[in-house]
């Protein structure tokens, strides 16, 4: 099985959560990390994971739009090959109180869920506080992400 992990982060904290859920994964599990910025939709394509993890940060009380756009392209790139991904879910980072931010995961994961060439997108969304913008994450949440991630896990039955 292949894992594919995508962070689009400019401080580092997406990167941070990555590596946390990338942890609780077994090791006869190939996982790469990447960030949107450094690899096409293209190159996951003719890779061709079963699993794909999309994060992404909310910035300016926008949520995620480099990868919402790069998750766009390499829909379209997939029906063109023809190809899927088996399960899909995703992360926000943020640095508003985790009430507040429960309305933007619910369009980020509509995002994952619409994709067309994705086959099934777990129903929960991960969501972890920064203290600022710069970070760091807070422990807690590192917590929380290890324990969504074995949910997910546990979901994809692996």
């Amino acid at each position: 099985m292949k894992v594919q992990i995508m962070t689009d982060t400019w401080y580092g904290n997406g990167k941070l959560l990555a590596e946390a859920l990338k942890e609780e994964f077994s090791n006869e599990i190939d996982i790469n990390i990447t960030d949107v910025k450094d690899v096409s939709p293209k190159k996951i394509v003719e890779d061709v994971p079963n699993v794909i993890i999309l994060g992404g940060a909310i910035r300016m009380f926008r949520g995620a739009p480099k990868s919402k756009k790069w998750l766009k392209q390499l829909n379209k790139i997939l029906e063109k090959s023809g190809k899927k991904i088996q399960y899909g879910t995703g992360f926000l980072t943020h640095s508003m109180p985790t009430n507040k931010v429960q309305g933007y995961a619910k369009r980020y994961r509509n995002k994952i869920e619409k994709a067309s060439m994705i086959e099934a997108t777990y129903s929960k969304m991960l969501t972890a506080r920064v203290k600022s913008s710069k970070g760091p994450i807070y422990t807690e949440e590192m917590e929380k992400a290890r324990d969504y991630i074995k949910e997910f896990i546990a979901w994809i039955g692996k």
